[in-house]
C-alpha cells in the first residue's frame, strides 16, 4: 500500500511539472551523477569566460527526523494533495512512537511529533515536497541550486564584486527558511569551494542556532 502511494504522489508531482528541475533525489532519471554533471557543465562554462566560480555546499542536521508534521500537511496541500489522501497521510505520520533496543532490553516508548519515516517508500517522496521550496526561494536571486535530498549545492559565477554579495545572501537566505521550516542547518559540515581564474578573497559566513555568525570552511582550486 505504501509502494502505491509513493508511486502515485510522484506520478502527481511529475504529471504536473510541480517540482523544481533542481531536485535530483529519489526520482526517475535524476541521481548524484545528474547532479554533478550539470554542476560540472555549468562550471566549465563560467571558466571558459574567464570567470570564476564560488560553491556553497550546505547540509541540513538531521533532516529526515526533524521535519515537522504540522508544516509537512500544509506542504502537501500546496503541491494539490488533499481529500482522503491528505487524511490518509496525515494519520500515517500523526501518533508515532519510537523505541531502542539494546540486545534483548528495550525503552520506554517516545512519541514522535517530527520527522518522514525513513524505508517506507512514502518517507522520501515526502521530504521531496518538504524542502523543494527551498530551489524556488534560492532561484529568486539569481543564483544557482542543486538539491539531492538533504544536501544542497548554491554556485554563482564570480565576475566582479556584486556576485560575491549575492552569494552570500543567498546564504542568509537559507538560514531564513532552515528556521521558518525547522531544518537546522549543520555549519560545521557547511564549505565553500572556490574555482577558477577570478580571485574571490570574501569569507562566507552563515548564522548558527544562537545567532552567532559562522565562517565557512574554504578549499581553492586555481585553474
Amino acid at each position: 500500500m505504501k509502494r502505491i502511494v509513493a508511486k502515485a504522489l510522484l506520478e502527481h508531482l511529475v504529471e504536473n511539472d510541480l517540482l523544481s528541475s533542481a531536485q535530483h533525489g529519489f526520482m526517475k532519471r535524476k541521481s548524484t551523477c545528474t547532479n554533478l554533471l550539470e554542476s560540472h557543465n555549468d562550471w566549465t562554462l563560467c571558466l571558459q569566460n574567464k570567470h570564476g566560480v564560488t560553491v556553497a555546499y550546505i547540509d541540513f542536521s538531521k533532516a529526515f527526523d526533524s521535519v515537522s508534521h504540522k508544516k509537512l500537511f500544509v506542504r502537501l496541500a500546496q503541491y494539490g494533495i488533499c481529500g482522503n489522501l491528505l487524511t490518509r497521510l496525515e494519520n500515517f505520520f500523526t501518533e508515532r512512537s519510537h523505541q531502542t533496543r539494546v540486545n534483548a532490553s528495550l525503552s520506554d516508548p517516545s512519541a514522535l511529533y517530527s520527522g518522514v519515516v525513513q524505508g517506507s517508500g512514502i518517507g522520501p517522496v515526502a521530504f521531496l515536497i518538504y524542502v523543494d521550496d527551498l530551489a524556488e526561494v534560492i532561484l529568486q536571486y539569481g543564483v544557482r541550486v542543486k538539491i539531492f535530498a538533504d544536501d544542497v549545492k548554491v554556485y554563482d559565477e564570480i565576475s566582479h564584486d556584486s556576485t560575491v554579495n549575492e552569494l552570500q545572501t543567498v546564504l542568509d537566505v537559507i538560514y531564513a527558511w532552515s528556521t521558518e521550516w525547522q531544518l537546522q542547518v549543520s555549519v560545521e559540515k557547511c564549505a565553500i569551494l572556490k574555482i577558477g581564474h577570478v580571485s574571490d578573497n570574501n569569507d562566507y559566513y552563515i548564522k548558527m542556532c544562537n545567532c552567532q555568525m559562522s565562517c565557512l570552511a574554504v578549499t581553492s582550486v586555481s585553474l
